[in-house]
């Protein structure tokens, strides 16, 4: 296996067989692996279910799984088959799985030890790094978590070759998102990368340099910094991303890649409205179309939802009385400006006429 950052021990691997040897030799009776039920017919799934010690359990992972119900369940589920501080809970499957199981990790026997398998583009390059777990509430999304690193994260690029094209449209967009707020390298990437045909080797390329640069911004572990090189210019895209995502009630009509690509086309509208000067808008809708990402916000935000957006926009965990701080583009990198919800609703209303 390749290591990507020694600290945060992530690794990036392309065999198969080198994974499943890893758990086979890591893992005891006192562990556990918990993986979304579409790798049911994985190659890897099947030779650990053959495994008389490893206990097994399969989730369906969805947005609606990010719940409080959801995490009774699974918890007390996981409480019943026995576990110990010195267990371990392997959650292999895309971010839903990985939120989730985070933040049962972080809090069953007040923490223990998680090691993730991320299965899908978006999770291998953004839900898996940096240590933040969480479950949706009515209210929004992403509100109950915690700060919770896993111990290991295991990045098997074979799980790509069977990734249906949406989701890999959605990790795209996070990709995307990075060479926006910092990145030229990786926007360049991006514009080489043919994306009707799979190249695991430039791929591995985009995803390690996607790594690097959310790390640079995960030094900011509990993202209470608000300059511009906090953790919190991570959220580009997701301010208006996670309001319509949670206005929809993550609905299959709309994937959290496809918010947050939607998010990013509003904020860096936003940013030229308050003339910061943002790199090129048709650059982000050209790579947004090219990885086959939504670009028309007007079917989501419009003058009947516009009171419901900005209701979520106010439970956003960036708000802080009558003002949000909002991640925006000035030039070529993410800016963290704070802004009234009245100025920004008039921005919004303008855009949307």
């Amino acid at each position: 296996m390749k290591t990507v950052n020694k600290k945060n021990n992530i690794f990036v691997s392309k065999n198969e067989n080198e994974l499943f040897i890893f758990l086979k030799k890591n893992l005891n009776q006192n562990d556990l692996i918990i993986f979304d039920k579409v790798l049911v017919k994985n190659n890897l799934i099947k030779k650990l279910s053959n495994l008389n010690n490893i206990k097994l359990i399969k989730i369906e992972g969805n947005e609606k799984i990010k719940s409080l119900k959801d995490y009774s369940r699974i918890a007390e589920k996981i409480l019943e088959l026995g576990i110990n501080r010195k267990s371990k809970i392997v959650s292999i499957g895309g971010g839903t799985i990985g939120d989730l199981i985070g933040f049962i990790s972080s809090t069953l026997l007040r923490g223990i030890e998680h090691i993730m398998i991320p299965t899908t583009l978006l999770s291998m390059v953004d839900s898996s790094i940096g240590g933040k777990t969480g479950i949706n509430s009515k209210v929004g999304k992403n509100l109950i978590g915690t700060f919770y690193m896993p111990k290991i994260v295991i990045i098997n690029l074979n799980f790509l070759k069977t990734l249906p094209s949406r989701e890999m449209s959605c990790g795209f967009a996070e990709v995307i998102k990075y060479a926006f707020i910092h990145n030229n390298k990786l926007k360049t990437n991006l514009k080489n990368y043919d994306n009707d045909k799979l190249n695991l080797k430039k791929l591995e390329n985009i995803i390690i340099e996607s790594i690097k640069t959310k790390l640079n911004f995960t030094k900011d572990f509990r993202e209470l910094k608000i300059g511009n090189n906090s953790r919190a210019i991570l959220n580009f895209g997701h301010s208006f991303g996670h309001a319509i995502e949670s206005l929809n009630y993550y609905k299959s009509s709309i994937k959290h890649g496809e918010a947050v690509a939607l998010g990013m086309i509003i904020e860096i509208n936003i940013s030229n409205k308050l003339n910061l000067k943002p790199n090129s808008i048709e650059n982000l809708k050209k790579l947004l179309i090219k990885f086959h990402l939504p670009t028309n916000y007007k079917k989501f935000i419009n003058l009947k939802n516009i009171n419901n957006i900005f209701e979520k926009i106010k439970k956003d965990k960036k708000a802080i009385k009558n003002d949000i701080q909002i991640i925006l583009i000035k030039g070529n990198k993410g800016i963290n400006r704070k802004i009234s919800f009245d100025s920004l609703k008039k921005i919004i209303i303008n855009l949307i006429k």
